[in-house]
């Protein structure tokens, strides 16, 4: 059969497998809401401190509204703020919207979301779950 392609031959193209790059970020201290600083200095974390930072990171960004970011990156969680839904709902959409953030970005460093429980307590909205990454399980609350 010809091929619409007529220079290329599928049977010549092999697909090396890519090894997933080694997380690395800026220490990040969630108390303080500023890096880490060793020596005087900022350094990197690696592994699941990264992937919990990239997490954090995410859910910390509204999707759609900065121009230095791509429009997959984010979360749309700010889309249940003020909304008469029910609990239930809210619970569903919550989880669908994390969920959707972390395949949308992370999909390669986050393999499953576990437990997750959605809560609003007088107007704030916190979400707690398990990242299931390759260096290992991740708790989460944002």
């Amino acid at each position: 059969m010809d091929s619409i392609f007529p220079f290329i031959d599928p049977q010549e193209i092999e697909v090396q497998p890519s090894e997933l790059p080694i997380a690395k970020e800026w220490a990040w201290d969630f108390e303080k809401m500023d890096f880490k600083i060793k020596d005087g200095k900022m350094y990197l974390v690696e592994g699941k401190e990264a992937v919990k930072i990239w997490i954090w990171k995410l859910f910390m960004t509204t999707r759609y509204r900065e121009v230095i970011f791509n429009w997959d990156y984010g979360n749309e969680l700010e889309n249940l703020i003020g909304q008469g839904y029910t609990q239930g709902y809210l619970n569903s959409e919550a989880e669908r919207y994390v969920r959707e953030a972390i395949e949308y970005n992370l999909k390669d460093y986050v393999t499953d979301v576990r437990n997750v429980n959605v809560s609003f307590d007088e107007g704030t909205l916190t979400i707690e779950f398990i990242a299931i990454t390759p260096y290992g399980e991740v708790e989460i609350s944002v």
